[in-house]
């Protein structure tokens, strides 16, 4: 017994100590990502800027310009489901959630209350709504500004909010799955939580469609002065986490599978990846709602090959990657400004727009974001590494 001991103590010195110290130290979420999930978040975000350099400026982009925004939100949602349900398994929940908040709520912050000053000081009416009911504002600054009509249609003015909440919604409930998950040890869990919420969309985004469900939010935008119209209808009920939750659930089980779904010829996922997204609106009008799993399908199609292909070499492409969340942050409240507001036009001005865009997000992912998450990582308890995780990971597969 005693030698087994001496080698057990052995062992744990040189995890603790030694060649394998790397595995359990905290390390700060770095934004760099293997497998082009970097090239992934920068198609995604210049989608969701080409869509919205279409809406506030005219700007005519064929295909990417309409359709632009569900095709990089649902991007975004894709790879947040693949990478949060890794944070959840790995970490404690206090852990898991120091990452979250020092992820994400810093460079939110920022650029949120810098927002709010600023138009409280030059806007009347927003000072107006500000002055009325501060107790928004917070709702606003948990980022749940979808739950309340007056928090989402006034308070929101970086104008991305809606996706935000079913962010922190997501992860919520991933936390929660990767707990049940361990508890229950049910053959194909997420499999089985995928069909789910598969079928709850099938459902929820339907029944939203007949107005049977604006009674959820009607009674709130009487209070606040506004008729519920069919836009309202689509940012708090069909934009809800309800309706999107597959999409966070096929990241997580394109992860938990991914050492069987790589393995998927490339010649297959080309062709229905092509078939799916470059249909996009005549497949919504086939199934008859949106968002709906077909094109969910074509874009895990696009993320498994993104999954097998080498990592593109491509400096600009993953710095565009790394600086998305920044990106995403401020890009619509510049166009707002500068398109709506003071009412600018012409080339000149879409290179400018595009210019500040991006001089904003370098200066909140450099001086904000990067930062607080290696501030954060001083709250985080190291993990032992799961061995379960690492027999996971996939060995590499030729395309």
């Amino acid at each position: 017994m005693r030698p087994l001991l001496e080698m057990g103590n052995r062992v744990t010195k040189q995890i603790t100590h030694g060649a394998y110290k790397h595995l359990i130290e905290v390390a700060p979420e770095s934004p760099v990502h293997p497998n082009n999930l970097d090239a992934l978040r920068a198609l995604a975000i210049c989608a969701v800027i080409a869509h919205h350099m279409e809406a506030y400026a005219g700007l005519q982009i064929p295909y990417i310009g309409e359709i632009g925004g569900g095709l990089g939100v649902q991007l975004f949602f894709l790879v947040s489901g693949y990478l949060i349900v890794q944070s959840a398994e790995r970490n404690t929940l206090q852990t898991y959630a120091v990452a979250r908040i020092f992820r994400i709520f810093p460079a939110y912050w920022m650029v949120l209350f810098t927002v709010w000053v600023l138009e409280y000081l030059v806007n009347p009416s927003f000072k107006s709504v500000v002055d009325d009911g501060y107790a928004y504002l917070i709702l606003n600054a948990l980022n749940l500004q979808q739950l309340p009509v007056r928090s989402n249609l006034f308070l929101d003015r970086l104008h991305v909010g809606w996706t935000l909440t079913a962010e922190m919604f997501w992860y919520v409930f991933a936390f929660a799955l990767v707990w049940w998950d361990k508890r229950t040890q049910r053959p194909h869990f997420w499999l089985w939580v995928l069909a789910g919420s598969t079928l709850l969309t099938c459902v929820w985004v339907p029944l939203a469609d007949t107005g049977i469900l604006d009674i959820l939010f009607a009674r709130q935008a009487k209070q606040s002065g506004v008729e519920f119209s069919y836009m309202l209808r689509l940012v708090h009920i069909k934009s809800s986490i309800v309706a999107y939750l597959y999409i966070f659930v096929l990241g997580a089980v394109l992860f938990k599978y991914q050492r069987t779904l790589v393995k998927i010829p490339s010649s297959l996922l080309w062709p229905v990846m092509i078939v799916l997204l470059a249909y996009w609106q005549e497949w919504q009008a086939f199934v008859g709602f949106a968002p709906q799993p077909l094109t969910a399908a074509g874009l895990a199609c696009l993320f498994l090959l993104g999954l097998k292909l080498p990592p593109l070499q491509d400096a600009i492409v993953n710095f565009t990657g790394r600086i998305s969340y920044a990106l995403y942050l401020v890009h619509a409240k510049v166009m707002v400004v500068v398109y709506l507001n003071l009412k600018w036009t012409g080339t000149s001005t879409h290179v400018l727009v595009l210019a500040t865009i991006l001089l904003l997000a370098v200066l909140v992912h450099y001086l904000v974001e990067l930062p607080m998450i290696r501030f954060g990582t001083r709250f985080r308890r190291p993990q032992l590494p799961d061995m379960s995780m690492v027999a996971r990971m996939p060995r590499p597969v030729a395309i």
